[in-house]
């Protein structure tokens, strides 16, 4: 996964559930400097994906 794919999320283009948690994980590992713009664009896009299941598991109580 790359940021690109990270920032085609945040625009709307790409869908959250086609972003793997499991990378998003890693990305995490990776980018821990927390003043980075990667980091920023991580935390956004991780917040995206957990609002989006989320809602789903909402639905279904």
């Amino acid at each position: 996964m790359e940021m690109q794919e990270l920032q085609a999320l945040l625009s709307g283009q790409v869908q959250p559930e086609h972003i793997c948690i499991k990378q998003l994980v890693a990305l995490a590992h990776q980018h821990t400097l927390t003043t980075t713009t990667e980091y920023k664009l991580l935390e956004n896009a991780v917040n995206v994906v957990l609002i989006h299941y989320l809602k789903q598991a909402q639905a279904y109580l």
